[in-house]
């Protein structure tokens, strides 16, 4: 018994170590992007090209640096949580639902949603950092500052709660696009070709379109909820205002921002953790 409870552990910490560290690296480069796509969904009009060269400013190296600094310590922060918890504990929660038998899509779904449900509320308080670092490029000096500000001027509660009504339902549903896309696709069509990185990058293509598609609407209010500094301020009260004063198709605003970085994302995201699960000595998903 204590053999087994020990080989889990084990097993627990390696799930959690590829998944937190490659999806961390990933977003750690596409932090450009994603900084690109929440001040869109933020301002809700200008063009994406034109906030690349708001904060490119200048040019150059330092042009590049304005960029990528927004908040880049509070993604690979956030990704090492929620990534960890939702790629980490999904391959255990899946095996737990279905047992000996192939998992189904609802079962994986299931166990998806569950891993990003609890994900995103574990990393509720880096996400509230990140989305205000993207919204406000300089005013934090690092995550722990951000962290700190939002603590003090809107109390502690703030970190762990402002939000979450947008970002947990978020997390489930962007878990169920990505690792449920994946995993089911790829069930499918390990039939008739051979499991490995031809198989991962395939699979990965159909992820990102899924992904992106599913989880608009809620990155969208997710966004506009943690960056706004309002009290009182709620999931309900921010998507009345979007359907009144810019309508439905306004839920899908940012949409090719937004598959900008879950397409390549997705793309490079599971392979590489793929790889870091063999290398971990771990089968692949």
């Amino acid at each position: 018994m204590a053999d087994n409870a020990a080989l889990i552990e084990r097993r627990l910490g390696r799930e959690i170590l590829a998944g937190g560290v490659s999806t961390a690296a990933v977003s750690a480069l596409l932090n450009p992007v994603d900084v690109i796509k929440t001040r869109r969904q933020l301002s809700g009009s200008p063009a994406a090209s034109a906030i690349g060269r708001e904060l490119w400013g200048a040019g150059g190296i330092a042009g590049l640096w304005r960029l990528w600094r927004p908040g880049l310590d509070a993604t690979i922060a956030r990704e090492l949580v929620y990534s960890g918890c939702t790629k980490g504990l999904y391959p255990l929660a899946r095996d737990a639902i279905s047992g000996d038998a192939e998992p189904s899509f609802a079962q994986r779904a299931l166990a998806a949603s569950a891993t990003g449900f609890g994900g995103s509320i574990g990393a509720n308080a880096l996400d509230l950092a990140k989305i205000r670092a993207f919204a406000h490029p300089g005013r934090y000096s690092s995550v722990w500052t951000a962290l700190v500000h939002i603590g003090r001027a809107e109390g502690v509660s703030a970190l762990f709660i402002r939000g979450t009504s947008a970002s947990a339902p978020r997390g489930a549903v962007i878990a169920v696009g990505e690792v449920t896309t994946y995993d089911h696709t790829k069930s499918i069509l390990r039939r008739h070709l051979r499991d490995g990185f031809g198989l991962h990058v395939l699979t990965s293509l159909v992820t990102g379109l899924v992904a992106t598609t599913a989880a608009a609407p809620f990155d969208l209010l997710k966004s506009r909820l943690m960056a706004s500094e309002a009290a009182g301020e709620s999931l309900g009260t921010v998507l009345l205002t979007l359907l009144r004063t810019e309508g439905p198709a306004a839920l899908w605003n940012g949409w090719w921002p937004t598959y900008l970085r879950l397409g390549p994302h997705a793309i490079l995201t599971f392979p590489l953790y793929e790889a870091l699960r063999r290398a971990a000595g771990l089968e692949y998903l």
